[in-house]
């Protein structure tokens, strides 16, 4: 992994974590009449497709006076969150050697922490599956960052917590791929306990 040029991140679980999740948009669903006349899988792959004043206009009215009802529980949600501690370190680090860049499978409200912890200074571009109307492991959302960097798919890292979303994805497009994963024992060899451990999984390899 010695030719890395490009390092893509997960958001939510990579970078920061919610403390105190309401599951709102599926709360929405579960309280709603019908589920607004869908399946809980086709609604969720709509929410994180579509921003909020979008979903206002496709769903039933019965979303938007949902939403604005439990408006608060998303509030609370959103205040939650933190940042993991090793975070701006490691991207003010690998800054220095490396494009930088963010893919995330996000309602368009869970935008909100990025800018207010100023995490949006890190990165060269932020990929959200709400604004591209694709979600991971979607190839279509990975290629954004090929079209960027014009990079070759072994010089791209991606570094994530989901399997699904990120490592297939990853896989997918051939790209080079860490697990982050905070809570159990590591068992793989591509699986990092936190962010500090990337630079020792990328020699020393500095691009030019």
């Amino acid at each position: 992994m010695n030719n890395i040029k490009t390092i893509v991140f997960d958001l939510y679980n990579t970078l920061i974590q919610i403390k105190k999740s309401n599951h709102f948009f599926l709360k929405l669903f579960k309280t709603s009449q019908d589920g607004f006349g869908m399946d809980a899988s086709s609604y969720l792959q709509l929410v994180m497709k579509n921003d909020v004043e979008e979903l206002r206009s496709i769903l039933p009215t019965e979303f938007s006076s949902l939403y604005d009802e439990r408006f608060t529980d998303l509030t609370e949600e959103l205040d939650s969150i933190v940042m993991y501690t090793e975070v701006i370190d490691v991207l003010q680090d690998l800054k220095q050697d490396f494009r930088i860049f963010m893919i995330s499978n996000l309602a368009s409200p869970y935008k909100k922490p990025v800018f207010s912890n100023n995490l949006d200074q890190y990165f060269e571009k932020m990929i959200f599956s709400c604004d591209y109307g694709f979600v991971k492991p979607d190839k279509e959302i990975f290629k954004e960052i090929e079209k960027i960097t014009e990079d070759k798919p072994n010089e791209i890292l991606m570094i994530g917590d989901s399997f699904k979303s990120d490592i297939i994805g990853a896989k997918n497009m051939k790209w080079n791929y860490l697990k982050i994963n905070r809570n159990t024992p590591i068992s793989k060899d591509y699986e990092i306990k936190d962010l500090s451990e990337i630079k020792t999984h990328i020699t020393m390899y500095k691009p030019h």
